[in-house]
This record gives C-alpha cells, structure tokens and sequence, in this order.
C-alpha cells in the first residue's frame, strides 16, 4: 500500500512503514482523497477581539503569530525554525545552534538531502547527525547563504517552501571545488516537513544541484531544449504575499478544488503520461530543473519535459511523500521509478530502474495550472544509471584549473 498524505487535513491514508510504489492502473485511486472529509477538519482561528473591549485592549490582543495571521500550526512552528536558519544563528558552534533548534525538532528527526556523492550521507536522524550531515558541509561550501521563500503552504502538521538562496560558492561541494573565482551563485531550493505533535519529525529538502554546478561553469549535461529563465526560479506573477499564501487570505473552497486539480495533474502527468497536461493553462509558466530549462506555453511543457520523460522512462510507479496545498498554492514531493529503456537528458538507455526524486509546486487558478516550479534530484538519477555527475563535473574542473 502507498503512503498518501492528504493534501487538505495532513492526515496519512494507507499508512505503511515503506511504500512500494503503485502502477500506472493502480494510480488514481490511490491518488483520489476524500475532499469532503478533509474540508469538514478546516478549523479557522478567530484571532479578532471582542468589538466591547476598549480599544487599547483591542490592539493589544492583536498579534500576528509566525508565518502571519491565521497561519496553520505547522507553518508557524517552521517559520520559527527557519527564522534562526536564515540568521546562520551559531552555525557552526554545536552547543549554542543545538540549544536554539532544538525546540522544534523531535528527537529522531529526519534530514533528507539530495544525493551528494562523496560527500557520503544518508538521510540523517537526529540533530547532531543533520549538524555534522548536511548543514556544515552546505555552509562551509555557500556560507552565509541568503534564502528567500516565495511559496509556504501548510495544513496544520505539513508545510511546504519553495525558496531560492544567494550565496558565493567558496569551498568544494560534494567533492566538486569552487570556481576559482567564487562567484555568487543562485540556489534553487525546496522544503517538505511533517509535525508530529509541535515539532518537526521529517524535512525532505532538494536543491537544484545541476543548476549549481552549472553555474560555476561545469557543464555536465547538454545544452537545455528549453532557455533557462532568470536563473529558472522566479517567484509567482501574483500578489498573493511573499511568502505566498498569506493563510488569512484563504478560502477553504480554493484548497478543496487546487487539491483536486494538482492530484489529478501528478496522476495524468507522471502516471497516465497521456502528454496532454489538460490542466495547465495554455499560456503557462513552468520553471524545470536545470537541463530541461523554462516553459513558457503548456505546448513546451509537453514536448521538451513530458514526452521525453514517457519515451524514456516504462514501467512506471510512483512514491508519494507529501502532498500539500493551502488556497490557490500546492506542493509535492515524490519518487518516480521507472526502466531506463531511452534516451534521457543525453544519455543513452542503461535498463537500469532509476529513482527520479521530485519536489513540485503549483499556482492554480479557475481550474488550471497557470505557474510551476520542478525541482529534480538529478544526481540521484545518473548515479542509478551508472553516471557520476559530481565526478564529470570534477573533470571539467580539473581541466579548467590545467588551462
């Protein structure tokens, strides 16, 4: 059975200790969840007071909680979190940083980073292993790495974040070394978390490891079909808030019908792979990983990511990890697994099963999809194909510093 989380309540569905995976037959009941249900568990907070009390005590009793007013439980314990993330507060001292996060992480926590290659590490539990794992090495490679969210949606134990960071790059990266000349580079990155109780039990996280090496002037896949916009991860076209949504600007009717067409896009895009993205507007945005580059019409999104993707990739199933949407905002993180039985960006069919880690968002309007933002884990991927990214990108560095 596979574990689906719904999108609107953040309840789990078919709970199992490892999902398998589902056909492509299989897929869209497992993807359906019970809208009505998980529209009857919406509770909204009155934050206003009492129009008899005096007006002092009025402004007093006003105040807006983490990640704005009538912000869901879990967007405002990870806003919290995340503010001393941002401020690098004690980065790099254990007892001091451990001392401020421990508040919001649960003791067997789990940290899921991309693949990193020689950099070694697994998902890691705990925060002592997330401190020594992923969160030294990213910063003494990026220190002082400036993140900025665009999308935080939430239910009240699911939170998702779509972000991008600013930061030079001065130390080496999975094993790969910093350009000599240190350049500022643009992170495109993405957060799921899942609370159980107040804390936070599990953070998958990807970053747009490709894109970084690219930019550093390691070119290890071939050109992009598609031009790559803005450094491919620019915020919504809309003012629905920075970080957007703004939670007391939500209608529960918007979360019931976005959670309705983002599930049956995953089903019709990634499983059905029918290629005909019935639910993205027609003059859609769609912001892909690096390699894949920028859709500007629904037509692009087709022709250079989702027909590529079906003639490369048969016998498909999909992991759901986390679904979540709030208003007219939606995430996903997911594994595709597929044969290897084509060509995919340049290389050649291996039969190998691969892995295909996705993290997704959405902004979804009248019905459609009118912006998305792809984060894939390619690394992750070539590896499972027998292709080492981090040791081609190496190579490439290595002959630049002999020129």
């Amino acid at each position: 059975m596979m574990a689906m989380y719904s999108p609107l309540d953040g309840t789990m569905h078919g709970r199992s200790p490892k999902p398998k995976g589902v056909s492509r037959r299989a897929a869209a009941g497992l993807l359906g969840v019970s809208i009505a249900a998980a529209v009857g568990s919406l509770a909204w907070r009155n934050i206003r007071a009492s129009p008899s009390s005096p007006p002092a005590a009025r402004l007093a009793a006003f105040q807006d909680t983490p990640g704005g007013p009538w912000a869901p439980w879990a967007k405002q314990v990870v806003t919290s979190m995340d503010t001393n993330i941002n401020k690098h507060t004690a980065f790099d001292n254990w007892p001091a940083w451990s001392e401020v996060m421990e508040p919001f992480w649960t003791e067997d926590m789990v940290y899921d980073f991309a693949y990193v290659g020689e950099w070694n590490f697994a998902p890691t539990r705990g925060l002592w292993a997330w401190f020594n794992g992923e969160h030294m090495h990213y910063n003494t490679a990026l220190p002082d790495c400036q993140f900025v969210d665009f999308i935080r949606a939430a239910t009240h134990n699911m939170v998702t974040s779509a972000s991008y960071g600013l930061a030079q790059w001065v130390g080496d990266f999975a094993g790969v070394p910093a350009p000599s000349n240190h350049p500022w580079v643009h992170i495109r990155d993405l957060d799921f978390y899942l609370l159980d109780g107040d804390r936070i039990k599990y953070n998958w996280c990807i970053v747009d490891v490709v894109d970084l090496l690219m930019q550093g002037g390691y070119d290890v896949l071939p050109p992009a079909p598609m031009k790559t916009r803005s450094h491919g991860y620019l915020p919504q076209t809309a003012a629905d808030g920075i970080p957007a949504p703004v939670s007391a600007m939500v209608l529960p009717k918007h979360t019931v019908s976005s959670a309705t067409v983002w599930l049956a896009a995953i089903h019709e895009d990634y499983l059905a792979m029918d290629g005909t993205a019935s639910h993205w507007a027609d003059d859609m945005i769609w912001y892909g990983p690096a390699g894949i580059g920028t859709a500007l019409s629904r037509d692009d999104y087709v022709n250079h990511y989702l027909k590529p993707l079906r003639n490369a990739f048969s016998n498909v199933t999909l992991e759901m990890d986390s679904v979540v949407c709030e208003g007219k905002y939606c995430g996903a993180h997911f594994y595709l697994w597929g044969d290897h039985t084509g060509p995919w960006l340049g290389e050649g069919a291996t039969g190998a099963r691969v892995p295909i880690r996705c993290g997704a968002h959405a902004r979804i309007v009248d019905g459609k999809i009118v912006e998305g933002w792809l984060i894939v884990d390619i690394p992750r991927a070539f590896i499972a194909m027998g292709v080492d990214l981090y040791g081609r990108a190496k190579v490439i560095a290595a002959a630049q510093t002999a020129a």
